[in-house]
């Protein structure tokens, strides 16, 4: 049995029999990981609270056979902060189930957990408004991915996209200009000129900046809800934690 230590968010984390939790959790280079913690709901084990959910911790795990359990954790940083609203608890938690989704166990996606915890950097203490960090993390989340949107070309003719007004598809994943996707119909919707800025923002810059610009109106409302429904469309799947979150807000756009 080796010893390991990493650091680690905690994505989710499931009590079973009468003492015992399993953690799933996001290392620092972006692998998925299960962490058993043996007893961890009794006795002195109970003053682990670094091996909760929205932690992002350093771990001391015992590796066998690449399964890992818990010996001891420690704080790096908690977002429990978010566990006291419960717009921002479901939001958080769709955000770690679709990291989870695009993370594997034998593959390192350091990308992928720095664009988490900034994501939850963001929303904690509502920082920035959490639609637009929601929609911010699933196109770079996706582009992390190898599902990119292509904005430089347009998915009909072949030729550099110019100046506005853009056309995108979700299906398609691609931009056109506005007279192909004329001539051919389909799903391509005109992209408000704002919105094709933030997109390009999004999808280009340092992973730092991901979540700094601010969107509104009509521009805003079409920017997250492509953003979702390119998430939905590419990856074939919903998530329990995206309806959990759609059942406690209103609609992109109404009035508070």
């Amino acid at each position: 049995m080796a010893e390991v230590k990493l650091r680690a968010l905690v994505l989710r984390e499931v009590d079973f029999g009468d003492y015992d939790r399993y953690l799933t959790a996001l290392s620092e280079g972006g692998r998925k990981i299960e962490i058993l913690c043996k007893g961890v709901r009794r006795g002195a084990k109970q003053q682990i609270p670094a091996a909760r959910q929205f932690c992002f911790s350093e771990f001391v795990l015992f590796e066998r056979g690449g399964r890992y359990t818990l010996r001891e954790a420690d704080f790096v940083h908690s977002f429990w902060d978010l566990t006291q609203d419960i717009e921002a608890y479901a939001l958080a938690c769709y955000l770690a189930e679709l990291a989870a989704a695009l993370t594997a166990e034998d593959e390192d996606s350091p990308a992928v957990c720095r664009l988490l915890l900034l994501a939850f950097r963001a929303l904690s203490g509502k920082k920035r408004e959490g639609a637009l960090v929601k929609a911010s993390f699933e196109w770079r989340l996706m582009a992390e991915s190898g599902y990119a949107p292509d904005l430089a070309v347009c998915g009909v003719c072949g030729r550099a996209v110019g100046q506005p007004p853009v056309c995108f598809s979700v299906r398609a994943g691609t931009a056109a200009d506005e007279a192909c996707a004329r001539r051919i119909g389909g799903d391509y919707t005109r992209l408000a000129d704002s919105a094709l800025r933030a997109l390009m923002h999004v999808l280009t810059c340092e992973p730092g900046k991901v979540y700094a610009f601010a969107l509104t109106g009509p521009a805003r409302a079409q920017f997250c809800a492509l953003a979702e429904q390119y998430v939905l469309y590419h990856l074939g799947r919903g998530f329990d934690s995206l309806q959990f979150y759609q059942s406690i807000i209103k609609p992109i756009g109404a009035k508070k």
